[in-house]
């Protein structure tokens, strides 16, 4: 490593703690509810915004360079600029900052009521509606001068209401306020943290931008107070505990053997669906262990909805759509033409929709077939041309965690804290004025997370056993043993882990 690279690296190690410093004394501020009102659109944004560049940086320092998570950190970044940009701009007004402050359960209630079968999770349902009804009111006293009662009702249920805008999206506030060049960035980071062949830790383009963002991080706080907290000395502490050290060597079992099952099946299929996956998931799980131990707990509960969405479209992909290769070509031509939308490429979706005439001979025509294969989860199109949503796709996939004869069964948490995920990754102000819960629970992230991958690996199991038993052959027993092997090292790997959560001296 050269001077200039070891210099850079202590920059950055230094930086680390002056953002540190800021975001503290802003979530002292944020937990503080008698000083709700005297926050500004600055506290807000600055307190989402340095808590994205810790986590950034964080794993810039540590090497998580492969991890979805990272792009869905430098996504959430861009988002946040922008927003700061539209304000120090004069684009956004006092009264928007006013709807800011009373937006936080209208943003809840319109996440939270989609899912009835996690009623029973919410704390307080009744306060949940009856919140919700008077930031309804205040948006409408607020707004009645200005826009009609059906519009009022319309900018309400969007994701970002205090906009007051029902025709923009993030891409679109990216370019306006970043530029062209980011907005193409944050397509591209969009599109890696959603489901697809999940090959996008190899993409060299894709991580050839990292500097770009970390460069984007200290000049936007380059003029924070220095500190003396550096990101060496926090992490040195931290991880001098015997638990953490003991925690962490888990999380490194674990991913050395999703690398060991990966190394195999490219032995027999060279680059693959299952080994990019199982290496994915390497790459995040290994990522979250450190923002859990680091106390960004957070970004654990921003990233589980990347996870679950990777564990269930590779379920439905792979496991459920075996042996017919067509829906992961359609999943593989989805990636390819998506990126090429998001530079501004042009596409074309002829290879996509012959993959698709060959599952469903008698499916809709080209022109219907690409409306719906160019949404986020095109590749799930079926014989009439309509597609899941990865909502409905996540829950289908949960219902293998579900337990009728159990009040408060595990998949009822699992989208709970996906829902809340959702809420947290982006940038609309709510990370200031989360509860508790939505903030700060996320051991059942971890354990959910375990639990996902010990059934896929079981599900992956039981397809080549099927598959020996009808070809009658031993061709695939390498891949059945390393499978069923691995299986056992992790159950244990996994109770134990499960275990040190409980300790709260692992909670920071």
């Amino acid at each position: 490593m050269d001077f200039n690279a070891k210099e850079f690296l202590m920059q950055l190690d230094i930086f680390w703690g002056r953002l540190f410093a800021y975001n503290h004394t802003l979530m002292k501020q944020s937990e503080d509810k008698k000083e709700f009102g005297s926050e500004s659109f600055i506290d807000v944004i600055d307190f989402y915004l340095t808590s994205q560049a810790q986590c950034f940086i964080k794993d810039f320092l540590l090497q998580h360079i492969g991890s979805m998570g990272m792009l869905l950190t430098a996504r959430c970044f861009l988002e946040g600029l922008a927003l700061k940009r539209m304000y120090e701009k004069g684009k956004i007004s006092e009264l928007q900052v006013e709807l800011l402050r009373h937006q936080v359960h209208i943003i809840e209630y319109n996440y939270y009521k989609e899912f009835d079968d996690i009623a029973d999770k919410i704390l307080l349902p009744e306060k949940l509606v009856k919140d919700y009804e008077d930031s309804v009111k205040f948006f409408q006293e607020s707004l009645t001068e200005k826009f009609t009662e059906e519009q009022i009702i319309d900018i309400i249920k969007t994701n970002k209401p205090f906009l007051c805008d029902l025709h923009t999206n993030f891409r679109k506030i990216v370019g306006e306020n970043l530029g062209e060049d980011y907005a193409k960035l944050y397509g591209l980071y969009s599109q890696a943290i959603h489901p697809s062949v999940n090959d996008f830790y190899m993409n060299e383009g894709v991580w050839q931008t990292i500097p770009e963002i970390l460069l984007l991080t200290m000049e936007e706080y380059k003029t924070l107070p220095l500190s003396q907290l550096s990101f060496s000395n926090y992490s040195t502490s931290i991880y001098a505990s015997d638990i953490t050290q003991r925690y962490e060597d888990l999380v490194r079992q674990e991913c050395e053997i999703l690398t060991n099952i990966s190394n195999v099946f490219i032995s027999f299929f060279d680059k693959n669906y299952t080994s990019d996956t199982l290496i994915s998931i390497n790459f995040l799980m290994s990522e979250m262990c450190s923002d859990k131990l680091l106390g960004l707990c957070e970004q654990v509960k921003s990233k589980w909805k990347i996870a679950l969405d990777m564990f269930s479209s590779f379920y439905k992909c792979y496991i459920k759509g075996f042996p017919h290769e067509e829906s992961f070509k359609l999943l593989e031509e989805h990636e390819r033409v998506q990126i090429n939308r998001n530079l501004g490429h042009t596409f074309s979706t002829d290879q996509a929709y012959s993959y698709y005439k060959t599952l469903y001979p008698n499916g809709v025509n080209q022109n219907k077939f690409e409306k719906g294969f160019l949404t986020n989860s095109g590749y799930t199109i079926d014989a009439k041309g309509k597609t899941k949503n990865l909502t409905a796709i996540v829950k289908e996939f949960i219902k293998k965690f579900a337990n009728p004869n159990v009040i408060g069964s595990f998949d009822r948490s699992m989208l709970l804290d996906y829902v809340e995920s959702q809420m947290l990754s982006h940038a609309n102000g709510y990370m200031w004025y989360a509860n508790r819960g939505a903030w700060g629970e996320v051991h059942n992230i971890i354990i959910g997370m375990d639990m996902c991958l010990m059934f896929i690996l079981e599900s992956i199991l039981a397809m080549f056993k099927m598959h020996k038993s009808i070809e009658e052959t031993d061709y695939y027993k390498q891949i059945i043993n390393i499978v069923r092997n691995s299986l056992k090292r992790i159950k244990p790997i996994c109770d134990e882990k499960a275990k040190l959560l409980q300790i709260p001296g692992i909670a920071i």
